[in-house]
C-alpha cells in the first residue's frame, strides 16, 4: 500500500496539470515544449482493478478452500524523449475473505495449492500489506530497435507473466527486440524475478524452489532450494511470420544450470471458408556443469538428465469457431524441468490448472474448441485432456506425484461495452479427475486430482 500511495502522490500533480490543460487550450500552445512538467502530462496513465474469486472443492472428507481478493495498481509511460521512455507501475492486493488458507487437511496434512498464490504465500496471514513496486523501466525506441533496462514485463512459450492470479511475474535485467515485416527477434538478460504469488523480488537463483519444489530422482525431497548457483538466465528467440505460416525458435541459458531450446511451427492452409490449422512443438534440455550444485542431492537437474518433447496439433477454424486436436508426448530420458516460479509452458495441450514441468514420461491428448457467441464480446472455450503420467513412485519420471488424470475446462470471457467499456469478465470452471480413482491415496489426491476448481474474475482498466 504505501508503494502506490507514493506513486499517487508523485503522480497527482501531473494529473491535476493535465486537466487545467485540457480545460484551457491557449495556455498548453503558449507553454509547449518549454516545461518538463508540461511535456510529462501528455504521458500514458493506466489505472488497473481487479478481482478474484476461487473456489476449490476436494473428494469427499478433504479440505476446501475458498477466497475473494480485491487490488488496484497505477502504472505510467512518459511521452518519448529522444527515442527514451520512463515506465513504471504498482500494485496492492486485499483479501476480503478466506475460508480454510491456513489450515492444513487434517487427512494429509497438505496445505493450500491454488488460493493462496492470490496473496504472499510465504505470508499466508497477510491479508492486508500485500504492496509491490512492479515495473520499473528506462527504454530506447529507434525505428525497429528497442531495448528495455530495468523492471520489465516478458512473454515466451517458457518465460512469462504467467498472469492467472492477482499479480504477473515481472522480471528485472535487459531485453532488446527488432522487427521487421516478417520478422522479430528478441535477446535477453535477466537477473531477478517478482514471482506471482509473491510480494518479494527474488534473484534468479534464490527463486529456485519458492514454489514447491517435488522429490529428486532419489525419492528424497529435493534440496535444490537456496543451494543454486548462477548469475542469471539469457533468452533469445525469433519469429518468423508470412501468408499463413508462422515460425518460432528459443533459446534458454540458465547460467550454470540448464540450456532448453524450444521450437514451435504453425500454418493455416485456407480451404475457402475454412482454414486447416497444423502446428508441430519440440524442446530439448541438457544440464549446464552439474546442474546448479555439485552435490546431486542440491542440484537442479542432473547431468545425465536430457529430457526432450515433441507437440502436435491439427484443427479447423471456420468463421468464429475453431476446434483442435492436439498432442504432448516426452521421450523419457529425464525431467523436463523450467522453473515454475519464471512461467508457464505453453504447450498446445495446455490447459488452466495444471502444467507438465516436473515430468519425464507423459502422454497427453486435448480436444479444444472456442467460439464467439451472437452477443457481442462473448467467447466461449471447452478443453477435455487424457493424460497419462507414469506410476506416483517413478522418482525419476515424476517430480511431484502427479496421477494420470482426465481434465475438463470451461471458460466465458465477456468484454463489457458502453458505459463500462473497458470492464472485462471470466468465468472458469476446471474439473480434474483421477483416471484410477481406488489406486490415488488422498495424499495424492488432494489438490491434484479429483476435484473441481471455480474462478470469477473481473478486470477494469482505464
Amino acid at each position: 500500500m504505501k508503494v502506490i500511495f507514493l506513486m499517487l502522490l508523485m503522480l497527482l500533480p501531473w494529473t491535476l496539470k493535465a486537466q487545467e490543460a485540457h480545460s484551457d487550450t491557449t495556455e498548453l500552445d503558449e507553454r509547449s515544449g518549454k516545461s518538463l512538467s508540461h511535456d510529462l502530462e501528455k504521458g500514458k496513465f493506466d489505472i488497473h482493478f481487479r478481482s478474484f474469486y476461487m473456489q476449490t472443492i476436494n473428494q469427499g472428507a478433504l479440505t476446501d478452500y475458498s477466497t475473494l481478493a480485491v487490488g488496484a495498481g497505477l502504472g505510467y509511460l512518459s511521452p518519448a524523449w529522444k527515442g527514451f521512455q520512463v515506465g513504471f507501475s504498482g500494485f496492492f492486493v486485499f483479501q476480503l475473505f478466506e475460508n480454510n488458507l491456513t489450515i492444513a487437511d487434517p487427512t494429509t496434512g497438505a496445505g493450500n495449492r491454488y488460493e493462496v498464490v492470490l496473496y504472499d504465500m510465504h505470508d499466508p496471514e497477510n491479508a492486508r500489506d500485500l504492496d509491490r513496486l512492479e515495473e520499473f523501466f528506462i527504454s530506447y525506441q529507434k525505428k525497429n530497435f528497442k531495448a528495455i533496462f530495468g523492471r520489465q514485463k516478458v512473454n515466451s512459450p517458457m518465460l512469462n507473466e504467467q498472469d492467472n492470479r492477482m499479480r504477473p511475474n515481472i522480471f528485472s535485467g535487459l531485453s532488446i527486440y527488432h522487427k521487421s515485416k516478417k520478422w522479430e527477434s528478441m535477446g535477453a538478460w535477466l537477473t531477478s524475478v517478482a514471482i506471482r504469488g509473491t510480494v518479494d523480488w527474488y534473484k534468479m537463483d534464490d527463486s529456485f524452489g519458492v514454489y514447491s519444489f517435488g522429490r529428486n530422482p532419489f525419492g528424497e525431497p529435493s534440496g535444490y532450494k537456496g543451494n543454486i548457483t548462477t548469475k542469471g538466465l539469457a533468452m533469445a528467440g525469433v519469429k518468423y511470420n508470412n501468408n499463413g505460416l508462422s515460425l518460432q525458435g528459443w533459446n534458454y541459458f540458465a547460467e550454470n544450470v540448464f540450456n532448453l531450446n524450444f521450437v514451435q511451427g504453425d500454418y493455416a492452409h485456407d480451404l475457402g471458408e475454412k482454414k486447416l490449422l497444423v502446428g508441430l512443438q519440440g524442446f530439448y534440455q541438457t544440464a549446464v556443469n552439474q546442474g546448479g550444485n555439485q552435490d546431486p542431492k542440491k542440484a537442479y537437474i542432473l547431468p545425465n538428465e536430457k529430457p526432450s518433447g515433441l507437440g502436435a496439433k491439427l484443427g479447423l477454424q471456420s468463421g468464429k469457431q475453431e476446434v483442435s486436436i492436439n498432442f504432448l508426448g516426452f521421450m523419457g530420458q529425464g525431467r523436463f524441468l523450467f522453473p515454475r516460479e519464471w512461467g508457464r509452458e505453453q504447450f498446445y495441450v495446455s490447459l488452466p490448472r495444471e502444467r507438465f514441468e516436473g515430468s519425464g514420461d507423459v502422454k497427453a491428448w486435448t480436444l479444444k474448441y472456442k467460439t464467439e457467441l451472437p452477443m457481442k464480446g462473448t467467447k466461449l472455450e471447452f478443453g477435455a485432456s487424457k493424460v497419462n503420467h507414469s506410476d506416483i513412485e517413478k522418482y525419476a519420471a515424476n517430480k511431484y506425484g502427479i496421477p494420470s488424470y482426465y481434465h475438463f475446462t470451461g471458460a466465458l470471457n465477456y468484454k463489457f461495452r458502453g458505459y463500462l467499456d473497458g470492464l472485462d469478465g471470466q468465468i472458469l470452471i476446471v474439473n480434474k479427475t483421477a483416471q484410477d480413482f481406488a489406486g490415488v491415496s488422498d495424499a495424492y489426491r488432494i489438490n491434484r486430482v479429483d476435484l473441481w476448481n471455480l474462478n470469477v474474475t473481473l478486470d477494469y482498466r482505464f
